[in-house]
């Protein structure tokens, strides 16, 4: 809705990087909190959040690039252009989770519990990034006159600009056609997850439980959220976008992984 939020010169300030850079605040200072709480050192998490920031930009970038690679082929300019919008989420996760499972491992210090520690935070800075996703106009539903709200033209954002290529709105319109605002709906549907993970933060058995909790709710709600969201990839078996398919796979890996670490705690 507000793509921009003030310019200097020629230089603009994009409220999708503003919020990002929020998200990662937000999300640093309450691990470093939760670090605290558990006997940890903070500056372990300080130091995480270096590989989970250049993991999450990288990885997400590159994601994001391979999704619409027809697209940043013909403009490779644009790759650079972070702060307009353009991260994908489980790209970002798995560089940033690997290059924290290297951290973790030559620092000699547990991963799972670490894993749990930061898994809260991870949930509420995706409840600010998906605000700033709502702002910029991107990762937004399908075209619904019942339940979407329109983007005004104000700055081009990328839903003005895919219904101006498919056709919906002609040059000169002064708003999009009304699309369903799946980023609330996700933004949301993580702010219900942050308390969950609290609640089992309170009661859990094995380290591990928090964070694989975390990518169960999380891929269950972005599987669920993918059906009312605009995609220009191909669906697999005519249904379900990649997105579903990695969520899928993270469910049932995330089982698994749970089924281990209780039976190590046990044992």
């Amino acid at each position: 809705m507000y793509r921009i939020l003030f310019s200097i010169g020629s230089f603009s300030i994009y409220s999708y990087g503003v919020m990002l850079a929020l998200a990662f605040m937000v999300g640093i200072f309450l691990a470093m909190q939760e670090a605290k709480k558990n006997g940890e050192d903070p500056e372990r998490i300080l130091d995480l959040s270096l590989y989970v920031i250049l993991g999450a930009l990288i990885g997400g970038r590159l994601g994001y690039i391979l999704l619409y690679l027809d697209y940043y082929l013909k403009n490779p300019v644009r790759i650079l252009y972070f702060r307009q919008g353009g991260l994908s989420f489980f790209g970002g996760f798995f560089i940033a989770y690997i290059l924290c499972w290297w951290y973790i491992k030559i620092s000699k210090i547990s991963f799972w519990k670490y894993a749990d520690i930061v898994a809260p935070s991870i949930a509420i800075g995706l409840v600010i990034g998906r605000i700033g996703c709502f702002l910029n106009g991107c990762c937004y539903g399908l075209v619904s006159e019942k339940y979407g709200l329109s983007f005004p033209a104000l700055n081009m954002p990328p839903v003005y600009l895919q219904q101006l290529k498919d056709g919906l709105i002609v040059s000169g319109s002064s708003s999009t056609l009304p699309v369903i605002p799946t980023q609330l709906y996700s933004s949301l549907y993580n702010f219900l997850i942050f308390f969950i993970l609290l609640w089992i933060k309170k009661h859990k058995k094995y380290n591990g439980s928090v964070f694989l909790s975390f990518l169960i709710l999380y891929s269950i709600s972005r599987f669920t959220i993918e059906f009312f969201r605009f995609s220009e990839s191909n669906k697999i078996l005519n249904y379900f976008t990649i997105a579903q398919i990695i969520c899928l796979v993270v469910i049932f890996c995330s089982l698994i992984y749970m089924n281990i670490l209780k039976k190590r705690k046990q044992n």
